[in-house]
């Protein structure tokens, strides 16, 4: 990878990491701090037959290699074969560079994520521990994954509705600010998004009175928690069209609700999250929790 060229065409940041520059040099400091604890654990982990430092140098010598080649593999997702002719690399220190960098990655800005996880100890409390959830915007997004070779996890993962083979996840974005607040678990992409917010705890941490919207697929969510209030758009019935002011109302609820597919169409500019996944089914989740956070990051360091 030619590194000097791009840091004289510095624009060129966001087509090949999904960063601006200025991105990047902000984060650096936060990931190379993460990246010395991650490398002080794993040195001093077991018992070693040589020095701390010993053997031969790695290719990806500098803090800022590093962090270049995880989101440069986040935003092209190229092949291991096609990593070791960018950055020189064996296919196989492709891949363990890959695995160690992930966690370092989200140590780095996963604060950008996580709601407080602070045990509510009295009805008022609910509004001291997560006041970002007093207004929030749902919605859950698919992703293709290779057709996996057993046989219960192809029905398990097989998707009617795109026709592939997919996983799930399911984000909470406030709609003031534009952030991410939450990540759901990764799940079997057909499960429905009304089961998944059930099965997703933040739902009853939101305070009393709160206000969530949602797309069609969430009506009836209110029932979830019956203290917080849950709005969806009306739906044609059988034998009953919709009025003038539904539709009124409903475009009123989609101007609102099209703040969530902000975030959404972000992390799909990833090929990762975009393109099939190759890897491991359970290695799906770290990815898009890492490009969330990313993208928070982002919202605060133009």
């Amino acid at each position: 990878m030619n590194y000097q060229y791009l840091l004289k065409n510095k624009e060129l940041f966001p087509y090949v990491i999904g960063i601006s520059f200025k991105q990047f040099e902000s984060l650096l400091p936060k990931f190379s701090y993460a990246l010395r604890v991650k490398e002080h654990k794993k040195a001093y982990e077991k018992e070693r037959v040589r020095a701390v430092g010993g053997g031969r140098k790695p290719k990806l010598a500098t803090d800022r290699q590093k962090l270049f080649f995880i989101l440069f593999y986040y935003k092209v997702y190229p092949t291991f074969r096609f990593a070791q002719v960018i950055f020189e690399l064996e296919k196989c220190n492709c891949q363990v560079w890959k695995e160690f960098l992930e966690p370092v990655l989200f140590e780095a800005i996963g604060s950008q994520l996580q709601l407080p996880k602070v045990r509510i100890k009295h009805f008022n409390h609910w509004f001291e521990v997560c006041p970002a959830l007093r207004q929030f915007i749902v919605d859950g997004t698919e992703r293709p994954i290779r057709r996996p070779k057993d046989k219960d996890k192809q029905n398990r993962y097989y998707s009617g509705k795109k026709k592939h083979h997919t996983v799930k996840n399911q984000i909470m974005v406030s709609p003031k600010s534009g952030r991410i607040l939450s990540v759901s678990r990764t799940v079997e992409g057909k499960l429905h998004d009304k089961k998944l917010l059930e099965q997703d705890w933040n739902i009853y941490r939101a305070p009393p009175q709160a206000l969530g919207i949602g797309d069609s697929g969430y009506q009836g969510a209110s029932k979830i928690n019956p203290l917080i209030k849950f709005i969806t758009p009306f739906k044609n019935l059988r034998n009953k069209k919709l009025t003038e002011k539904d539709k009124e109302t409903n475009k009123v609820i989609s101007s609102i609700r099209v703040k969530v597919e902000h975030p959404l169409a972000y992390l799909k500019h990833f090929a990762i999250l975009a393109h099939q996944f190759r890897n491991r089914i359970d290695k799906s989740h770290q990815p898009f929790v890492n490009l969330a956070c990313l993208y928070n990051f982002t919202r605060t360091h133009y």
